[in-house]
């Protein structure tokens, strides 16, 4: 039980606690790759937006020990995530850190990697940590000096492997369902850049070949010619309009916060943070109540509705699943029934990826207003093929909801049990059995 389990220092279970660097190189278009906080996720690092740095400077930074091993415990450090992010590393990682993220070398004699990790992700366990280890009030920082004196309850070796293969199954299942989602969503995305902007099948007409991959009915569909507009070379029939032309245009608005009665669990109210990481909104961190969404009924977004981040963090674009608002800095496009439901998302979705990667301060939608939001350039396409790529796309966009909505559910029982089991106040049977009823368990 917890009150059999001894309070340890964490300096005292480590064989090395520091950070990353504390110097910043310069970035490079070709290099190695230097990862901060904002690379932090739950399943680890994630090396696909981390800016890179010279061999040179690589090769230094690996000397002064800022290159994480296999074994070690990552935690975010510095800024308003302070403590909020923990992972592994479980595979080799060809990356340095900056000093926003702290590196934790578990004694494997005391306590295991996996168990420490899960210790320091319960929210019990962060509550107490931000609670005493961070200091900063304009950005919050945690001091490893004092850091290293935070108490940890360690079970004995057998009881923290135990835990944390349970843990680890929940975290196994919620990863696999979410890069299922990601590769869903590729698919997707590589039809509609096939389709509305190579243009492979009226390329594959032009030359007097079957388009591939398709069947006839959908292939007459394609012109077989391209024509002249402002764009350059466009499908013969398709025509330039704008993103008014895909439905109604709804701009967000915040109820006044200092009126408490207008939140509750009503309505879902996104916010950008609800945006990052997601095709489709099915949780939200705040809702309105009733009374709050009717105050601003003209806000009201129907499911099926496409929400475009136009301020702050512009360029992000996910769908609606169920009746939502949002806040002013969303933009939201309601289709009309004839584009079906796929089409606008993805031709949203590839104007937001472009704005992300020009970077939103010199894009068209830093600070875009909702008149500016609705008269950007679309190429549309006639309605029929519009329809006929929602027949395609619509089943896979279904599948990444509900995996997404599984991994959530599973996200909540993970949440739920780690508290219990690091305190010892549920039984490990009883988290088997949890998971055996769920078909979890390994």
């Amino acid at each position: 039980m917890s009150s059999e389990w001894p309070l340890i220092k964490l300096n005292e279970l480590c064989l090395k606690i520091t950070d990353g660097a504390h110097q910043s190189p310069k970035s490079v278009t070709t290099g190695k790759p230097m990862a901060s906080v904002k690379d932090l996720t739950r399943f680890g690092v994630d090396l696909s937006n981390a800016r890179l740095i010279s061999e040179e400077d690589f090769t230094v930074l690996v000397k002064q020990g800022c290159k994480p091993e296999v074994g070690d415990v990552l935690i975010a450090k510095d800024g308003n995530s302070a403590l909020d992010t923990v992972c592994s590393v479980d595979a080799e990682l060809n990356a340095v850190l900056l000093s926003s993220v702290a590196i934790l070398r578990p004694d494997k004699s005391k306590i295991l990697t996996s168990y420490l990790k899960h210790y320091l992700s319960s929210v019990d366990v962060i509550d107490y940590l931000k609670s005493n280890f961070i200091s900063g009030a304009a950005i919050p920082r945690v001091v490893l000096k004092d850091f290293k004196k935070a108490d940890i309850r360690v079970p004995p070796l057998p009881e923290q492997e135990a835990i944390a293969s349970v843990l680890e199954a929940l975290d196994s299942r919620i990863k696999v369902l979410r890069e299922t989602n990601t590769t869903l969503e590729v698919i997707a995305q590589a039809l509609f850049k096939s389709w509305f902007v190579d243009f492979d099948p009226v390329r594959a007409k032009a030359e007097g070949r079957q388009p591939e991959g398709m069947d006839a009915t959908t292939a007459a569909l394609f012109p077989d010619s391209f024509e002249e507009s402002e764009l350059g070379l466009v499908p013969r029939g398709w025509h330039m309009g704008t993103v008014s032309d895909l439905g109604e245009v709804i701009c967000g608005k915040t109820p006044p916060t200092s009126q408490p009665k207008n939140y509750g669990d009503d309505v879902p109210f996104i916010t950008i943070p609800d945006m990052h990481g997601r095709l489709v909104v099915t949780s939200t961190g705040r809702s309105l109540s009733r009374a709050g969404a009717d105050s601003q009924k003209k806000k009201y977004l129907p499911a099926g509705s496409v929400c475009v981040s136009c301020i702050a963090t512009p360029g992000l674009v996910v769908r609606v699943s169920s009746e939502a608002q949002t806040n002013q800095q969303i933009n939201s496009v309601v289709p009309l029934e004839k584009w079906g439901k796929s089409f606008p998302l993805f031709l949203l979705r590839r104007i937001g990826d472009a704005v992300r990667v020009s970077g939103s301060g010199g894009s068209v939608f830093h600070n875009l207003s909702k008149s500016g939001f609705e008269s950007l350039k679309v190429l549309l396409v006639h309605q029929e093929l519009a329809q006929r790529f929602d027949e395609a796309v619509e089943p896979l966009v279904a599948k990444i909801m509900e995996n997404q909505l599984q991994a959530q559910t599973l996200t909540q029982l993970r949440d739920t049990l780690l508290p219990r089991l690091i305190s010892g106040q549920l039984r490990l049977p009883e988290a088997e059995t949890v998971l055996n009823d769920r078909d979890i368990a390994e």
